[in-house]
């Protein structure tokens, strides 16, 4: 069985002014069998607000409202379960080799939420790929670039992430903030929710020009293209370095 056949639907978020990303998540997705296609896999058109309001950036206040109301959809929708990638996602290599074990877990697993790709502060062997591949988690997450909702746990969580857009800053029970952070907290709250994550992660975020804590090169035509072509050649870390050598000092 593939994903895109054991969940109801897929949605990928997507800013409509990010084409580059747009075409980077369609061959990836055409790459692992899961094309767009409507009904099955399809794009969501991002949120992009005018103003940051309570979150610290537009882009958290975007990313929230986004991941919020694509779960929204799913609802209105009678999703018996949904699957939710960013359009930064790249796959693990050998996905499509387990791709059929984490479903045939899944089928078997009474599970509310599950993210199949991350970033984790703990430390796992992922060096090889053991069986089982799905594990209980109450940690902390961090991104949700790929990540599947049951249906029977779309209410309460909806209802949570609405809850903490109405807190003010500092709120105990969590305020606004990341996607993935929502995720944490939700999960901690209720511990009831049966979370799993997939050890290893299979998916990971592609290095690209962010939406959420854009860099001040990215916003000059040149050295954005540069920083683009440094980002695809794996020299992310390496960028404000490089790009500020070709800036003269003026400071003195």
């Amino acid at each position: 069985m593939r994903f895109s056949e054991f969940f109801d639907c897929a949605f990928v978020i997507n800013l409509p002014a990010r084409t580059d990303r747009r075409r980077e998540i369609t061959k990836e997705l055409e790459d692992a069998g899961m094309p767009f296609k409507p009904g099955d896999v399809e794009l969501f058109e991002a949120i992009r607000p005018d103003s940051p309001g309570p979150f610290a950036s537009i882009g958290y206040r975007g990313a929230f409202l986004s991941h919020l109301n694509v779960l929204k959809q799913a609802k209105a929708r009678g999703l018996k379960n949904v699957l939710v990638m960013e359009d930064d996602l790249q796959l693990r290599q050998d996905f499509n080799q387990y791709e059929e074990i984490l479903l045939a877990e899944l089928f078997e697993t009474d599970w509310d939420l599950v993210h199949f790709g991350y970033g984790c502060d703990e430390r796992f062997d992922t060096h090889k790929v053991n069986v089982p591949l799905l594990q209980p988690f109450s940690g902390e997450i961090i991104g949700a670039q790929l990540y599947a909702v049951n249906g029977k746990a779309l209410d309460q969580l909806i209802h949570f992430f609405e809850a903490v857009l109405q807190r003010p800053a500092g709120h105990p029970e969590g305020s606004p903030m990341s996607p993935d952070g929502v995720f944490n907290v939700f999960k901690w709250q209720h511990p009831a929710i049966v979370r799993l994550i997939a050890i290893p992660s299979f998916g990971n975020q592609r290095s690209s020009r962010s939406d959420i804590s854009t860099q001040w090169f990215d916003q000059l035509p040149v050295l954005s293209s540069l920083a683009g072509l440094a980002r695809k050649l794996g020299f992310a870390r390496s960028i404000k370095s490089i790009l500020r050598s070709l800036i003269p000092d003026t400071s003195g």
